[in-house]
């Protein structure tokens, strides 16, 4: 990645923030089951657009009771849901149709730890096949291997000596929870409250250099 001088600014955030299969009794590895992103602009200060499906895994059909207690996510839901080569495919589309492919060195994903887009992802690709996404290697491709780790900018941004959980994030901000912690979709929008205040607070968006 260029480094933080030579950048150019970003237009687009993509805060994502995977749920997955867990419990001590899963069979096989984890496997994504909610997908959500909020494409937010910048400049703007809104949200252009929300990508938000539930996927059904393969490996461990059903769901554990503590992952249900977790995520809110019932096993109807996931039921009804399609597996997770075809909700890629549509993400894809969705990046696509707001211009992400053209100019990928615009925008961002930003997640709340690393795990998302360091190990998820490409944990979950290489798991159902899927055609597009991992290089030769199994490295994730531009632009998913272009992300922000809000703990880590929030720590730097307040001078912090650890990086602090979502909640932990939203207390030292004193903004309230909204929602539900662990459904995906409502720890996307609590990601964009921090990152809303952050930025009041003189906070710019960047990669990290490599």
């Amino acid at each position: 990645m260029q480094s933080p001088t030579t950048q150019k600014p970003l237009q687009y955030l993509l805060i994502l923030d995977f749920e997955a299969t867990c419990g001590d009794d899963l069979r096989g590895p984890p496997e994504i089951i909610e997908f959500p992103t909020l494409l937010y602009d910048i400049q703007k200060d809104e949200v252009q657009a929300t990508f938000h499906e539930y996927v059904r895994p393969i490996i461990s059909p059903t769901l554990t009771a503590f992952c249900t207690k977790l995520t809110g996510i019932t096993q109807d839901t996931v039921d009804a849901a399609q597996p997770f080569p075809e909700v890629w495919s549509r993400f894809q589309d969705f990046l696509r149709s707001h211009g992400i492919y053209d100019a990928a060195e615009s925008a961002a994903f930003l997640t709340c730890g690393d795990w998302d887009l360091k190990t998820m992802l490409p944990r979950q690709l290489a798991l159902s096949e899927s055609e597009h996404g991992l290089d030769e290697a199994g490295d994730l491709i531009p632009p998913y291997n272009r992300w922000i780790n809000i703990k880590q900018a929030f720590r730097k941004q307040y001078g912090m000596r650890y990086q602090n959980d979502m909640l932990g994030m939203l207390r030292k901000l004193r903004l309230e929870l909204e929602g539900r912690h662990h459904s995906g979709i409502d720890d996307c929008k609590n990601v964009l409250q921090i990152v809303r205040k952050m930025r009041a607070e003189g906070w710019k968006p960047q990669l990290a250099s490599m």
